[in-house]
């Protein structure tokens, strides 16, 4: 019985690091498609004032 917890204890640990990890991948793809539409319009009004 006590074995059985310590397993399920742990497959439920790996369970929420991988989803935490996986939020925090969806959390940096993100951040970086917004860095690349910003940068993408700064340079196409540096291109338009020019």
């Amino acid at each position: 019985m006590f074995w059985t917890f310590i397993l399920l204890a742990s497959i439920c640990t790996a369970l929420i690091r991988l989803g935490a990890l996986s939020v925090w991948v969806t959390l940096l793809t993100l951040s970086l498609k917004v860095m690349l539409v910003l940068a993408a319009g700064i340079g196409l009004l540096y291109f338009w004032r020019k």
